[in-house]
């Protein structure tokens, strides 16, 4: 294991995340659709990937993601 974390360490939860996101945009004339896509934060540190670097996403209830570097 690399890392591991927990969604409310973003702004105590990914949602305020996006809210926050949400005003500020709009302060430059910009507005979040339905549809669009938006990351909230990370989790974790960030960790660099290399050639042959696998790495793997467990998520409770929702299931794995992985992610290899050729």
């Amino acid at each position: 294991m690399v890392a591991e974390g927990r969604s409310d360490a973003v702004l105590g939860n990914p949602a305020t995340a996006v809210a926050w996101l949400a005003g500020k945009v709009e302060s430059f004339g910009v507005r979040l659709r339905k549809g669009d896509i938006v990351l909230p934060g990370s989790c974790t540190f960030a960790v660099e990937a290399r050639a042959g670097d696998e790495f793997v996403a467990d998520f409770t209830g929702l299931g794995l993601v992985r992610l290899s570097f050729e």
